[in-house]
């Protein structure tokens, strides 16, 4: 028998071709066909064996904050500070972008310098290596080798898509500009080359042509000249450069030249004086000719499967770049994809959503990981327009997500159907894109914290309890889902949800330790105010009211009984940091705020203070404060004229 991940379509340098193993495989079942059988049980214990070993005994305290810590030391760690990257084994660079996602998420809500450093370079070394397709956008799946330049050349959706949301994140973040070139031209590589004409995007596009990796890519100075001239040629390679492919293997075939990528050095001496992007778009029309060029080539063959988690991804990338880069035709791409979705691929009826679409017609159902991400999807959709419509998609998609991959200890399980596997399909984390479980939790506490529907979140307690003990034992492996309780809206909403009647107990300190307040009602004329005075902890600050992003909680008064309570915010200062260049509006020492009274004979006994308290080093789970309200009005102070 055989085990593999790919087999040639011909016998490779002592590797047997799929025609091949076929061929043995169907003499040992005629000629040895008891031997078959005997060999089947045996594989079969092996799977039962390796399938309770993977079964962590037991659940452990919740602590999204001390598994963050340990995931971005754990990074640390792996993080190769010579050729910035994670190494993926065997000389390789893989994305990972899950990871990457945890560590853009620490920075900005914890201003962990660190994640923000292992983060930016990594994307930066990405965007200047061959693993990018420096001619037309879009990245390819990994780098052979340490440098980021040799690449394994397919172009994968799901890849594109997180990286889409990562270079933009990380713009915003920074603000370098390398960042906002590298999300713009991924987002073109994806319209241009991998949307399908009537709506959704397609999965992959291949790396061989006639057996042969990368031919379409590579290039000689040679050929580079024939199309530039010399002139041009000279300055084109002094930015880029053309790193040789490496020998072929006994038996391959191997494309001759190398793989375009920025030269390093020189990218780096020209953006520590921000003159990069200015360099790069300055050699925008020969980069044009030369992708003109290749595409009289032979392409290479895209997958035209339209994949629903994939496309998922895809929407939630460009609501991402759309609203980091402030550009509405990439939140209109999001929403038509999302809009196609729903048209094609969920039926509101049965709630069953199919896994994937070939030349229009659907196949499979969906598993875990097709729901979860489209929910988040719709839920974003709602966030970044306002349309009430996708909201109440996210929560429909939510329910039968429920329904069909709940299971009674409230795990979800990855298959709705699981009565014919050998083996339940393991939970192996967030690896190359978010798992099902992962991307679950973060809907349903999304939904909780936008709804208040508290089942939600209790969902989602319930679906990360089992998951505790592995998350806890190696938390690097879980990005995604660290990265979603990094989030302060979701973490509160985790906080509400009850279990085993006790509300979540972890490693999740509250912001009302470091905020304190009271409120008197004050007379101004015949007028009462509200009076709210606020002190925050030294070394401590709360957002202010606006506050500077979508997913920052700004300082909130609130009355029961008075909806239509106008509160006047004091003006804010600006914080900055390392991981927020630019600054966040914040509060700090002492501070007022005054709300007019249109029905003082109505006011409670107290008022409701929402806030979140963040250090130069971390952001704890806000918390909402009861202030009570002293009834007896005091008259305002006047100053005389002098």
């Amino acid at each position: 028998f055989f085990a593999g991940s790919y087999f040639p379509p011909t016998d490779q340098g002592g590797r047997p071709g799929f025609p091949a193993i076929l061929a043995k495989l169907h003499q040992a079942w005629t000629d040895d066909h008891a031997k078959v059988l005997a060999v089947a049980d045996r594989v079969d214990q092996a799977m039962q064996q390796a399938d309770a070993s993977l079964q962590t005994t037991g659940n452990v305290k919740l602590a999204p904050r001390q598994w963050l810590d340990a995931a971005v030391q754990q990074a640390g760690g792996q993080f190769d500070a010579v050729n910035d990257g994670f190494p993926g084994g065997g000389g390789t660079m893989f994305p990972q972008e899950p990871l990457l996602s945890m560590l853009l998420t620490d920075a900005t809500r914890n201003h962990n310098a660190q994640a923000l450093s292992m983060a930016t370079a990594t994307l930066q070394a990405m965007a200047e290596g061959g693993v990018m397709d420096q001619l037309a956008g879009g990245f390819h799946r990994y780098s052979t080798e340490p440098t980021w330049s040799i690449p394994h050349f397919e172009k994968m959706l799901y890849d594109n898509a997180q990286l889409l949301s990562l270079y933009a994140q990380a713009y915003a973040l920074t603000k370098q500009p390398l960042f906002k070139h590298v999300a713009l031209r991924t987002a073109q590589y994806l319209t241009t080359d991998m949307r399908a004409p009537d709506g959704g995007f397609y999965s992959a596009q291949d790396s061989q042509i006639d057996g042969v990796e990368g031919v379409s890519y590579v290039w000689t100075r040679q050929q580079i000249e024939s199309i530039l001239g010399a002139a041009d040629t000279k300055r084109f390679l002094a930015l880029y450069t053309l790193t040789p492919m490496p020998a072929a293997i006994a038996g391959q075939k191997q494309s001759p030249g190398g793989v375009l990528r920025l030269d390093r050095d020189q990218a780096q001496a020209l953006a520590d004086k921000q003159q990069l992007i200015a360099q790069v778009e300055a050699l925008t029309p020969l980069r044009a000719k030369l992708l003109a060029a290749r595409n009289r080539r032979p392409q290479p063959v895209i997958d035209e499967k339209i994949v629903t988690a994939d496309n998922a991804l895809t929407i939630l990338g460009f609501l991402q770049a759309g609203r980091d880069l402030h550009d509405a035709s990439l939140t209109r791409t999001a929403v038509a994809t999302a809009n196609w979705e729903w048209q094609h691929a969920f039926d509101p009826e049965t709630g069953m959503l199919r896994h994937q679409f070939f030349h229009g017609h659907p196949s499979g159902d969906g598993f875990l990981s097709d729901y979860a991400p489209l929910g988040q999807a719709f839920l974003a959709v709602y966030r970044d327009t306002g349309a009430a419509a996708s909201r109440e998609r996210a929560r429909q998609i939510a329910d039968a997500m429920l329904k069909h991959f709940q299971r009674p200890d409230g795990r979800l399980a990855a298959t709705a159907d699981t009565a014919d596997l050998l083996v339940a399909p393991p939970v192996e984390g967030d690896s190359v894109e978010p798992s099902g479980q992962s991307a679950a939790v973060a809907l349903l506490l999304g939904l909780s914290a936008d709804g208040g529907d508290v089942r939600y979140a209790i969902a989602a307690r319930r679906a990360l309890a089992p998951l505790s003990a592995q998350t806890a034992a190696q938390p690097i492996g879980w990005g995604a889902l660290l990265s979603s309780l990094g989030r302060p809206t979701l973490v509160a909403a985790l906080k509400r949800a009850p279990a085993g009647g006790s509300q979540v107990a972890s490693g999740l300190p509250n912001s009302a330790d470091h905020v304190r307040a009271t409120a008197h009602l004050t007379t101004v004329g015949k007028a009462t105010e509200l009076r709210v005075a606020i002190d925050v902890d030294e070394d401590y600050h709360i957002n202010a009211n606006p506050a500077s992003g979508p997913d920052l909680i700004p300082t909130t008064l609130t009355l029961d009984g008075q909806s239509d309570l106008k509160v006047r915010y004091p003006p804010a200062q600006t914080f900055k940091a390392p991981f927020a260049p630019q600054g966040i509006a914040v509060y700090t020492g002492h501070i007022e705020l005054r709300a007019h009274l249109p029905y003082p004979s109505a006011v409670p006994r107290q008022a409701k203070l929402r806030v979140q308290a963040c250090n130069d080093k971390y952001c704890l789970a806000p918390a909402t404060v009861a202030v009570p309200v002293n009834q007896q009005p005091r008259r305002a102070h006047v100053q005389s004229p002098a």
